[in-house]
């Protein structure tokens, strides 16, 4: 585990503001171990999404991809959060991403992974809306579309009767039919919610459009405690604080959660 890796440790124990500073100045250092760098700026730039300091990430960013994009580094094989910064920068900083995702294309080597991510973003914005680009967009308001034959019976079937791969077959089927009624039902007639992270964060956009602002706080509080780092620098989910319809339902207390308690692998260390 190198010094990123151990900061984003610590950050994931409740302590993303103290370590914040760390991260930022391990992202900014001139010289020593450039992974760490890639790496600490990764998390700081979830951590600064949570603050609403989506110019300040952009921007660190564009100084990360200036230093080590032309060496070819680790950087180059990463996509998000790198690709999704400038996104958030333009919605939430009026900043426009189309320019700033084209000069990063050009200090990036031809044909890697980041560059042809940015440069495929950039096509994609004189097209589609920003918010469809970011992770962790849903049709939230929009037609479901039917269900299939196993997913049909799944619903037919008694809830509480279901095991853990039933239930996650499940919600997972009504996720990808936009089916909210039927999954409003079931959580309103057993109180319980989605068992993984993104259905939650699906289920909470569909209140939030809903102007049901309770349902919507109590899904993103049930999205932190199935959220699981896909990465090791992987620090924090940012999708409730990037995605315009999820921010309708991110209160002071979802800010607070998020941010001061333990989640992922050191919430279920602390609890074990």
């Amino acid at each position: 585990m190198n010094a990123a890796e151990k900061l984003v440790s610590r950050a994931r124990h409740g302590r993303f503001d103290e370590v914040l500073p760390d991260l930022m100045s391990l992202a900014k250092q001139p010289d020593g171990d450039r992974s760490e760098a890639w790496e600490a700026t990764a998390a700081a730039i979830q951590v600064l999404s949570w603050h609403d300091r989506f110019a300040e990430a952009a921007t660190l960013v564009e100084q990360l991809i200036a230093k080590d994009g032309p060496l070819g580094a680790e950087l180059c094989d990463q996509d998000v959060p790198f690709t999704t910064v400038f996104l958030a920068a333009e919605l939430h900083a009026g900043q426009p991403a189309g320019p700033r995702l084209l000069a990063a294309v050009d200090r990036l080597p031809e044909g890697s992974v980041l560059a042809d991510e940015l440069s495929w973003l950039a096509g994609e914005l004189t097209n589609r809306p920003v918010e469809e680009l970011l992770p962790s967009h849903f049709a939230w308001g929009g037609p479901s579309v039917p269900l299939d034959e196993e997913a049909e019976q799944l619903v037919a079937c008694d809830y509480g009767s279901l095991d853990d791969q039933g239930k996650y077959a499940l919600w997972q089927a009504l996720t990808k039919a936009n089916d909210f009624g039927r999954a409003h039902r079931i959580v309103e007639a057993t109180g319980e919610v989605p068992d993984r992270y993104a259905p939650c964060l699906w289920m909470a956009g569909w209140y939030a459009t809903r102007g049901d602002l309770v349902r919507g706080e109590r899904m993103l509080l049930a999205a932190r405690g199935r959220w699981w780092p896909y990465m090791k620098w992987d620090a924090i989910p940012d999708d409730p604080v990037i995605q315009p319809v999820l921010r309708l339902v991110v209160s002071d207390r979802v800010r607070e959660q998020y941010l001061t308690r333990p989640i992922g692998p050191e919430a279920a260390e602390k609890n074990a």
